[in-house]
């Protein structure tokens, strides 16, 4: 059973919301020495003591982990961490991707 679940709906494409959840796990990484790697459109990741993965679809990012004995007392820090992280990034994305969808205003003059 894990210790943290968490799920994010996005409407980014496949490829953008995989590029989010990488980021997530090298900034993760700089900060725990978390390891990451991809099997199929799950991203796994661990170190000693911290074992997670991120499975990412069409619609959402699930985010797992099970945390060892000793880091359990840092669970609420580390669900925090991650959670905050992947929803600035998947935030800043969908803005980006909703702006780049909207249609071009046309610049005429209307009737007076």
């Amino acid at each position: 059973m894990s210790d943290i679940k968490y799920t994010r709906r996005h409407d980014l494409p496949l490829a953008q919301a995989k590029k989010i959840a990488q980021k997530t796990a090298d900034d993760l990484a700089e900060e725990y020495d978390l390891v990451s790697e991809w099997n199929g459109d799950t991203l796994h990741f661990h170190r000693a003591g911290v074992e997670g993965h991120m499975r990412v679809t069409d619609s959402q990012i699930d985010l797992n982990v099970k945390l060892g004995f000793l880091l359990k007392p840092f669970k609420a820090k580390f669900e925090q961490h991650i959670e905050r992280h992947l929803d600035e990034l998947l935030d800043k994305a969908k803005s980006t991707h909703a702006s780049a969808k909207a249609p071009a205003k046309k610049g005429g003059r209307g009737k007076a």
